[in-house]
């Protein structure tokens, strides 16, 4: 037990490496099609209806800390097999993952990118001076803590196998 407070952690030496390489890469796959998902419905509601990109942020936010619980807590629930039971957790982890970029994102000016292509630059040039500095910080922020979480989704996984 950790500290007293009654948590135990999952004794990995017992379950082979490659299982948790195998669980993490199952869990990566489906957090990147919950994120690919995600930013489709964006850009989609963007363009024809801005006001309810406001919905789905929040949306988003009303379902990150379930989605947390639920991710770590799915290999307890699913019985089902191995992969499914990845992807599964891998898209409960999609709304905190994608919240912080979302947010971001709606507080770039809409013309921003047609402006700096208007003034002469290339797409070469608007990445590396307009985007990476936008979306630099959150993005990697973002890829520590889905790493984070990956790793800790494939050891419970890999416990409840």
């Amino acid at each position: 037990m950790v500290a007293g407070c009654g948590l135990m952690l999952p004794d990995l030496a017992i379950h082979p490496a490659g299982l948790l390489g195998v669980a993490g890469a199952w869990i990566t796959l489906g957090l990147l099609v919950a994120c690919v998902m995600v930013l489709a419905v964006h850009v989609v509601l963007y363009r024809a209806w801005p006001a309810w990109c406001v919905l789905l942020r929040g949306m988003l936010l009303c379902l990150l800390l379930p989605g947390l619980v639920l991710a770590v807590w799915w290999p307890h629930l699913a019985h089902g097999t191995g992969v499914a039971r990845c992807i599964g957790q891998g898209l409960c982890l999609a709304p905190a993952a994608m919240w912080p970029l979302l947010r971001v994102l709606d507080r770039i000016p809409p013309g921003l990118s047609r402006t700096a292509s208007g003034l002469g630059a290339d797409a070469k040039m608007r990445f590396r001076l307009l985007w990476l500095p936008l979306l630099g910080l959150p993005v990697g922020g973002v890829v520590v803590f889905s790493l984070g979480m990956i790793g800790l989704c494939a050891m419970a996984a890999v416990a409840g196998h």
